[in-house]
């Protein structure tokens, strides 16, 4: 087969076209890199150990086919990009190190370098490389992207919105840049809802210009049936969504509801010994990995599998599946818990949410979805089995606040918040946790921006050390108060903290992200630590530090609350979930009938 054309069938994503046309070509370094080039887009977990094929034939110079040195350095590329993809990133960094070196003035290869050295956590190293990668190609959109996407990781959200800016004004028509803006849109304190709807209009008009309402479905027009429910994730595994999913599993009643699972987990280690995900597993009737399946061939499946519900865990996230759900393969599609705003999507006809984190008719006209409040919350928690028991420890002579947020959380407005409970409490501490702060760019800066705001450095205590679940919720007896992020709060974050003994002061906003612990509280009957300003942020801070008593009294009982509380009340969640979908449900066979002149529920079948 031609060279062009098998060219041709990769640039058109038809790689199982063009790894037949390259087997029965004439072997040579463009076919060899070709093919990795076609395992890599496919996702293959094999395209691994073919890199490792090719790296030792470079090494050994064999002589089964010419190689010029421009083809040799070409193929080290795409081997680091494989390993750097398939969590050997440290090989990458090493061969993309010697081509900077060989070739300094090509911004690719410093743009490649700083995805290998990201991936190895040398967030560092890895600006440096973006920095230059630009200096070299100003124009570049992906070492733009790239860079503020490091800007983010490293609670520099605003340079880092900055740069998907950049990044999708200079290739206005790539897609993946506006999704990237919209997710990240989501973490700055200067987006509304009304906003965040407009960005998803203009992804919505470039992704999916066609209409997604239309639905065809063949499922049975039955009210009273057991239904057909199915979730859609790339997150089930040891992820936070297990606190989540676990306990929703568990209260729906399996005689209304059969459960499948299709899970997009794309990294293979995160599959291999992980009891979370086997746990999970068995919690389905039906269970499908569709990791390797495209949007196309979910789909397929999903309709194959008569679902009448599909529920999106995912939203804008990264590995997401709105592309299966704008074919509209159910006749009831829902987005909940992964996303913490409107997908944008008409095929996606549902939201559910309470009346807390989304207040009835405050924004309801910048949701593309009806939102549906459950009564007693949005969410389910379950905590780990194995939690530590609740004893304060270390140096108790002062109030020690503390955060274990995601460092993309921690806002300008967000710190305006804690530097104003650590001044209206002399002596008091911060400490914080987490892992990006072991690079020095993210640790300056954060200390930085609370310095300017008249905190000093000897105040801050940061933990940047990686540690095993039971561990990480072992540190909350080293802090007495947490302090919320806004305007995107915790979820997993504001429980363990609470589930630890530790009260958490929040800063309510105007986006369901930035009243999720609000939601939360209420459920605890604790709303007076959901504030309505900064003022009253480190108000509330001073008092609760001042009521040693209230204080000690929250610790050691906020355990047994939540345990009583609708927050860990599986059966009454999945009965309030289960009728909300029921309801809906039965809304849509009434359509149905109603659209077709039937009137018998139980017996009328839809065709296309």
């Amino acid at each position: 087969m031609e060279r062009s054309k098998i060219e041709r069938y990769f640039n058109n994503g038809q790689y199982q076209k063009a790894l037949k046309g390259l087997s029965e070509s004439k072997p040579s370094a463009w076919a060899d890199t070709t093919k990795l080039r076609c395992m890599r887009a496919m996702g293959r977990k094999d395209a691994v150990k073919y890199a490792d094929q090719l790296r030792k034939r470079i090494a050994g110079r064999s002589k089964a086919y010419p190689m010029t040195t421009s083809e040799r350095n070409n193929q080290l590329r795409y081997i680091s990009l494989v390993y750097a993809e398939q969590n050997r990133a440290k090989d990458a960094c090493v061969i993309m190190a010697k081509l900077c070196k060989k070739s300094p003035d090509v911004a690719a290869l410093h743009r490649e370098y700083a995805f290998a050295l990201s991936n190895n956590s040398q967030l560092d190293k890895a600006e440096t490389q973006l920095n230059r990668a630009i200096e070299l190609k100003p124009d570049s959109a992906n070492s733009h992207a790239q860079l503020a996407l490091i800007y983010c990781r490293t609670g520099r959200v605003e340079a880092g919105y900055g740069g998907y800016s950049r990044a999708a004004t200079l290739e206005p028509n790539n897609i993946a840049y506006t999704q990237r803006l919209l997710y990240w849109s989501n973490y700055s304190e200067r987006t509304t809802q009304q906003s965040n709807y407009q960005l998803t209009q203009l992804w919505i008009n470039k992704a999916f210009p066609e209409d997604q309402s239309v639905n065809n479905a063949l499922n049975k027009v039955d009210t009273t049936r057991q239904l057909k429910l199915a979730f859609v994730s790339s997150d089930f595994c040891a992820h936070a969504i297990r606190f989540f999913i676990q306990p929703l599993l568990s209260g729906l009643n399996k005689d209304d509801f059969h459960l499948t699972g299709y899970s997009d987990i794309k990294n293979s280690d995160a599959k291999k010994g992980d009891h979370v995900a086997a746990a999970i597993h068995q919690q389905f009737d039906v269970f499908h990995d569709s990791s390797q399946m495209s949007d196309t061939q979910l789909a397929k499946q999903i309709i194959e599998d008569k679902i009448d519900i599909l529920i999106d865990l995912n939203g804008h996230t990264s590995g997401n599946r709105l592309g299966v759900f704008a074919k509209h393969v159910a006749p009831i599609q829902v987005s909940w818990l992964g996303y913490p705003s409107t997908t944008g999507l008409k095929s996606i006809g549902y939201r559910i949410t309470d009346r807390i984190a989304d207040p009835s008719d405050l924004h309801d006209q910048f949701f593309s979805e009806q939102l549906l409040r459950l009564p007693n919350g949005f969410l389910c928690y379950r905590p780990l089995e194995d939690a530590p028991d609740i004893n304060p420890s270390g140096d108790q002579s002062h109030i020690r606040f503390g955060s274990f947020s995601n460092l993309a959380k921690i806002s300008s407005l967000t710190l305006d918040c804690w530097s104003a409970a650590l001044l209206a409490v002399p002596n008091s501490t911060l400490y914080v946790k987490r892992q990006q702060l072991t690079n020095k760019n993210a640790s300056n800066f954060f200390i930085q921006q609370l310095a300017d705001r008249g905190v000093s450095e000897d105040r801050i205590i940061i933990n940047p050390s990686i540690s095993k679940a039971e561990h990480h919720l072992d540190e909350y007896n080293n802090i007495d108060i947490a302090l919320d992020t806004t305007p995107y709060n915790g979820t997993t974050t504001t429980l363990d903290a609470l589930w630890m003994g530790v009260p958490v002061i929040s800063l309510k906003g105007q986006t369901h992200a930035s009243r999720v612990t609000a939601s939360i509280l209420h459920r605890l009957n604790l709303n007076g630590l959901a504030t309505d300003s900064v003022f009253e942020f480190a108000e509330r801070a001073k008092e609760l530090s001042e009521l040693q008593e209230t204080l000690h009294e929250l610790r050691f009982g906020l355990r047994k609350r939540i345990k009583e509380s609708a927050l860990m009340n599986d059966k009454q969640f999945g009965r309030e979930f289960g009728n909300t979908l029921r309801s809906q449900w039965r809304d849509w066979c009434h359509e149905r009938n109603r659209s077709s002149g039937q009137t018998d529920t139980a017996s009328l079948e839809v065709s296309k």
